[in-house]
């Protein structure tokens, strides 16, 4: 989530807004954030590009804050005591649709979360049953940036990097499959062009998805371990 839209989050939690508080803009902690934001003007346009008018209300300056979170302002003026009264709340269209927003951003870092755990949980348990068998240490998790992505990042909708790389290796792991019936050199041969992370994972999808196949390959090459370098 851009830096803007944070704060602008924040804002909202530290005044209470999206559940529906009502502001006069005269409360203190208004009047802080727009002295504050005042008082680093030039710092606020270099770093969040916000614009921050000297002459300003407190009001007007939240303001700026809430519209990138796409949230804006309504008002009403009752009278009281005899005098009008401005009261500033945020529209509920807006708040339902940032609500929305967030619970979806909130749902994707669960969802990754879920899966980084799952291929932990896989790999863990994969690596337990290699030094069970074959006595030898499996990597148990693969590099940031085995598959030569340089724009892995797994944050906020973004790629996730062992996720990305499960696919890859599962994607590698087909045509290893393939390459089984035309026997172990054929195998060997294609495993040469990946690397040693890479090799490991191809063997992990394998004995995943087709435990028969991977059996039938390790049962003709008793010296597999040595191909993944």
């Amino acid at each position: 989530m851009p830096w803007k839209a944070v704060l602008a989050r924040d804002v909202c939690s530290s005044l209470h807004l999206m559940d529906g508080l009502e502001i006069k803009g005269d409360e203190a902690t208004i009047e802080a954030l727009a002295d504050f934001s005042k008082r680093n003007a030039t710092h606020i346009k270099g770093i969040l590009n916000l614009t921050i008018l000297l002459d300003e209300s407190p009001v007007w300056i939240l303001s700026q804050y809430l519209l990138q979170l796409g949230l804006s302002m309504k008002s009403r003026r009752p009278v009281e005591d005899g005098k009008r009264v401005r009261y500033y709340r945020l529209n509920t269209e807006d708040v339902a649709f940032a609500r929305q927003v967030l619970g979806y951003r909130q749902r994707q870092r669960d969802e990754r979360e879920r899966r980084r755990q799952e291929e932990r949980e896989q790999q863990a348990a994969y690596a337990a049953r290699m030094q069970a068998m074959y006595g030898i240490d499996v990597p148990s998790n693969p590099p940031a940036n085995v598959i030569g992505n340089n724009n892995c990042r797994g944050m906020d909708g973004q790629a996730d990097p062992c996720y990305s790389w499960w696919q890859q290796v599962k994607y590698y792991a087909t045509f290893a499959i393939k390459r089984v019936k035309h026997g172990v050199d054929s195998v060997k041969q294609f495993l040469s062009t990946l690397s040693s992370d890479e090799r490991w994972g191809v063997m992990m999808a394998i004995d995943e998805s087709q435990p028969q196949v991977f059996e039938q390959l390790v049962t003709q090459a008793s010296d597999w371990v040595v191909w993944m370098g």
